[in-house]
């Protein structure tokens, strides 16, 4: 009996090949989509879960408490020493994630070879414990005998092998910043690419006690004040241990350790599989953008499969006489239904290998088009369960959703009338359901637009406008050793290069994700203020060169050391000062030094648009002035910048020279929005082109329906533009009933999404007008040849089917 179910389903499917055609291709490409949402989300969910103890790993964060709060991954360095000593009943172990690593081979003269310039974190001074929290195969040595002692290192095998070829890398060195020499101790598998800890060079954590003058971006390993973002502190719970005491324990700690300030740091235990997620820790997937893919990917799938049961019911029809003879010759309603569901079947299958081949001919090129190479996996893991188990869940449901309702309607004929050929409208579920269905679809249609318009808006905004200096033609490069070299000399040289406006040596570009924050006392106050100072160590020049504005006093001395302040608007505001005249010549203690405040800028967004303006203090330190900021005229650029290049090889002729635009720099803070905002794109396009099918579909429904109308009115003189406007009618009322859904529905999830946001577009009519505009625009395009055929079609053959 079922192969005979197959063997008709597949000649119905050959008869009647448009249909069959145009339902593969709606169904591939929702089922191609949903697949690709599912590989998205199932890599984002699964990040760092695949070591053993997974579920039994937390790491120790810290809230700072001044004026508010605020949150960070990074402890004080003392933390895993504290805890180790309060809680010996735990693995613990501190980890330093350091960033652009300049590293180089020895050769047989114990001169730096080749150099390698490792960008991203993707290096980290560790201790052995760190192995027994997390699991990596070690092939060569293990934990306690690589890391243990001072200035090892080990590798992964990827690295091991670009750095030395085929050789044995055990026992070489690598000179690290052109400071430290570090002997190989040991070589790892490589990380995962769904890890946060992407780790591939793994630094003994006792090298950094024993050189205390090498920098390695973070406060004295002692310090309980200071804390850096990157200074991680992690810990694997006993099993059976209870984390309410354990966070208790750490409240005594904290209070114990911080001494009179405790109040002003607290330290939580958060699970480390939460962290890849957390909005507060600033994590690289907040669970928002999962939430939005996975909507658009059941979007997708419901979207297919109306479309499906609107082609479906309009074929319905033409089958009427088939299901009568059925019928009269025993056949069952359940058998007809059967019948139905297996042509179904058939279709849904072609279209998830179609989908499958498709989303797995995407998938290796998809990171590389979004320029995010962790948000995929690379590759296709067939030996994955979940996989099949979706692939198999996603069959049945799309089986059942599509051909159930068609199945029922076909079943449902009455032999008699359906031998007669009267079958009507009514009996294949009228207008009215195939009007719900289309409605439903352009809502979602029409959600998917707005939802684009807003996010490429609101993108748009944050790249174009103004932070609040010129941002424009200004690159920085990098000063390895600030303490080593005259940059009085070095910027005057700079100048001295044709297209070369100006330049500044500082620690920070005045925006940038990277900060530094210290509380402060100002004048004669009694007490340090209860918020905290966001700090830009720069030179004389950093003003002119960048193009602050200077509205009250003026800029600081030249000088090497801190000898006065540059302070924001924000600063005067929350000193609660009449004018920023009346801060000028007040002084400020900041950084252990008391000096005055020599001139107040006007405001600039120094971290990005998501956030409010900070209170900022620009002073001079040149022994941490780490970049330099370099003004360039856009005439010649590329001969200007060769120039440059030349000139910083000279000076720091065992470095690797790099450059970055300041406006790319600040770009890239919005790179997962412009990633979000690629995709939505991509599948609002999708979506819509699945909904023509389905609005195709119904115009030729409505097309078959009224033709002996059209016959009648063609006769009776009607223009070709009246009978058109039958069909634009129903259409304009169906996207008109869908816009009134998808407008508030839009308008509340995207007024939510821009919460996150401290400067944001407003969500206007224009967004709204343009959504409908180009829904409308499509659904003509879509329903214009089929309008057109039955509008043209002959009355004489139109009437003749009577």
């Amino acid at each position: 009996m079922l192969f005979n179910y197959v063997k008709i389903a597949w000649r119905n499917l050959i008869r009647n090949q448009v249909y069959a055609l145009l339902n593969v291709a709606g169904l591939s490409l929702g089922l191609a989509c949903a697949l690709l949402v599912f590989w998205f989300v199932r890599f984002q969910t699964t990040f760092d879960d695949y070591h053993a103890n997974s579920e039994r790993i937390y790491q120790v964060t810290t809230e700072f408490k001044f004026d508010g709060s605020s949150y960070s991954r990074g402890v004080p360095p003392p933390m895993w020493k504290a805890m180790r000593t309060e809680m010996p009943n735990l693995t613990t172990a501190m980890c330093v994630g350091a960033y652009d690593l300049l590293l180089a081979t020895l050769n047989s003269e114990g001169k730096p070879g080749k150099k390698f310039k490792e960008e991203g974190l993707r290096s980290a001074y560790v201790q052995p414990e760190y192995f027994s929290i997390f699991d990596y195969t070690w092939l060569v040595n293990d934990a306690k005998r690589a890391l243990t002692k001072p200035n090892t290192i080990v590798l992964s095998e990827k690295m091991a092998e670009k750095y030395f070829g085929k050789q044995d890398p055990i026992g070489k060195v690598i000179r690290l910043d052109n400071q430290l020499d570090l002997e190989v101790t040991g070589i790892v598998s490589n990380p995962s690419p769904n890890s946060d800890l992407p780790y591939e060079f793994f630094v003994s954590f006792a090298t950094l006690g024993a050189n205390p003058k090498y920098r390695y971006g973070g406060p004295d390993l002692e310090q309980w004040g200071g804390v850096n973002s990157n200074t991680y502190c992690f810990t694997l719970l006993p099993p059976n241990t209870s984390v309410t005491q354990v966070r208790k324990q750490l409240e005594a700690l904290n209070k114990k350790y911080h001494g009179d300030d405790y109040k002003q740091y607290f330290h939580h235990l958060v699970p480390y599989t939460d962290m890849h997620h957390s909005e507060t820790y600033y994590g690289s997937m907040p669970m928002k953008w999962i939430y939005i893919m996975g909507a658009i990917g059941l979007f997708l799938i419901v979207t297919a499969c109306f479309n499906f049961i609107n082609m479906a019911t309009a074929q319905a029809l033409r089958r009427s006489k088939e299901v009568g003879v059925r019928k009269s010759i025993g056949g069952t309603h359940s058998q007809v239904f059967v019948q139905f569901l297996t042509e179904t079947t058939l279709i849904t299958l072609a279209a998830l290998v179609v989908g499958v081949g498709i989303a797995t001919m995407l998938l290796p090129n998809i990171g590389e088009w979004l320029d995010q190479e962790n948000g995929w996996p690379a590759t296709v893991a067939w030996n994955d369960a979940t996989l099949w188990l979706f692939l198999s869940g996603l069959l049945v449901v799309v089986v059942l959703l599509a051909g159930s309702y068609p199945g029922l309607i076909l079943a449902g004929f009455r032999p008699v009338l359906a031998l007669k050929g009267a079958v009507t409208t009514r009996q294949i579920g009228g207008m009215s359901v195939r009007r719900a269905l289309i409605v439903f679809q352009f809502v979602l249609i029409q959600l998917l637009v707005i939802c684009t318009l807003v996010v490429n808006n609101q993108v748009d905004f944050m790249l174009n406008k103004s932070v609040g200096y010129e941002t424009k033609g200004i690159v920085q490069i990098p000063v390895p050793a600030p303490d080593k070299v005259n940059q009085a000399t070095f910027r005057e040289r700079l100048r001295s290069i044709p297209g070369v406006a100006d330049a500044s040596f500082c620690l920070f570009m005045p925006t940038d994700n990277s900060n530094n924050t210290s509380n402060f006392r100002f004048d004669t106050r009694q007490k340090d203020e209860v918020w905290q100072m966001n700090t830009k160590n720069a030179d004389h020049h950093y003003i002119e060169t960048f193009g602050l504005q200077l509205i009250a006093g003026q800029n600081i001395p030249e000088s090497d050391t801190i000898r006065g302040y540059l302070i924001n608007e924000k600063v005067v505001e929350r000193l609660g000062l009449k004018s920023p005249s009346e801060a000028v010549g007040k002084n400020l203690k900041l950084w252990g030094t008391t000096a005055p405040i020599y001139g107040v800028l006007k405001n600039w967004n120094n971290t990005s648009f998501q956030n409010d303006i900070d209170p900022v203090a620009i002073f001079t330190s040149k022994n941490i002035h780490y970049a330099c900021g370099v003004k360039l005229n856009t005439a010649n650029l590329q001969q200007t910048m060769q120039a440059v290049e030349k000139l910083w090889n000279e000076y720091f002729p065992d470095h690797l020279y790099e450059q970055k635009f300041l406006d790319q720099r600040i770009a890239e803070s919005y790179q997962l929005e412009n990633v979000m905002l690629k995709l939505i794109r991509v599948f609002s396009f999708i979506a819509i082109l699945i909904g023509c099918l389905g609005l195709y579909g119904l115009v030729k429904f409505m097309a078959s329906q009224k033709t002996k109308e059209i016959g009648v009115r063609k006769v009776l003189g009607a223009s070709l533009g009246s009978i058109l406007a039958l069909f634009g009618k129903e259409i304009v009322v169906l996207i008109a009933v869908a816009f009134l859904i998808a407008a508030p529905a839009g308008w509340y999830l995207m007024k939510a999404w821009l919460e996150d946001y401290e400067y944001k577009i407003p969500i206007g009519a224009g967004i709204m007008l343009l959504a409908i505009a180009l829904t409308f625009l499509v659904a003509l395009i879509t329903a214009s040849y089929e309008s057109l055929k039955a509008a043209l079609m002959n009355p004489v053959k139109s009437l003749k089917s009577e």
